[in-house]
């Protein structure tokens, strides 16, 4: 499959990089939801994000508590972190256009 060629951001009249540049209007989108800052658009949803750090707050805590200290322990301690980036991700980002339809 043959893609466009990317280009260099190029400044723009204040001198910044367009990071835009090169990129069309789907992969601006993905762009501005993968890296824009997405407060809570409502109490329901800051309270989502309360109840996945407090039970990914749970298992960790076990984790410590029940695995004996090594390597394998550190990366079940990294993999929580990163289990609970991705699920206040999933909160906080705007949905993909064209994504996954709920019950996965």
């Amino acid at each position: 499959m043959a893609t466009e060629p990317t280009s260099t951001p190029t400044p723009d009249a204040d001198g910044h990089d367009d990071v835009y540049a090169g990129l069309d209007e789907r992969q601006r989108y993905e762009l501005d939801r993968r890296c824009d800052h997405h407060p809570p658009r409502s109490t329901a949803q800051a309270e989502a994000h309360g109840r996945w750090r407090a039970a990914m707050k749970v298992l960790m805590a076990e984790a410590m508590r029940s695995l004996p200290p090594c390597r394998e322990t550190s990366m079940v301690l990294t993999s929580l972190d990163d289990a609970l980036m991705y699920g206040n991700a999933a909160i906080a980002r705007p949905p993909m256009a064209n994504g996954r339809k709920g019950g996965h």
